[in-house]
């Protein structure tokens, strides 16, 4: 009984001292990201607007999905 509460206590004590480098590693990459955030610029897809369509084409397109589906 005493040793498997030793191993307990050991499993533990691993997995929280693993959670806790995980935690500050986070916490360090997070730092580092925001510091030198201008270095690396985010890019943006540049999507076109789509077309405003009526209420029965979108029911077309998603009866022609839905077939499409089905086979």
């Amino acid at each position: 009984m005493g040793q498997g509460l030793v191993l307990m206590v050991i499993g533990m004590a691993t997995v929280f001292a693993f959670l806790v480098l995980l935690v500050v590693a986070m916490q360090t990459a997070s730092a580092f990201f925001k510091k030198f955030s201008h270095l690396f610029p985010e890019e943006t897809a540049e999507t076109a607007a789509p077309a405003a369509a009526s209420p029965a084409a979108a029911i077309a397109v998603a009866l022609a999905a839905i077939r499409a589906k089905r086979g």
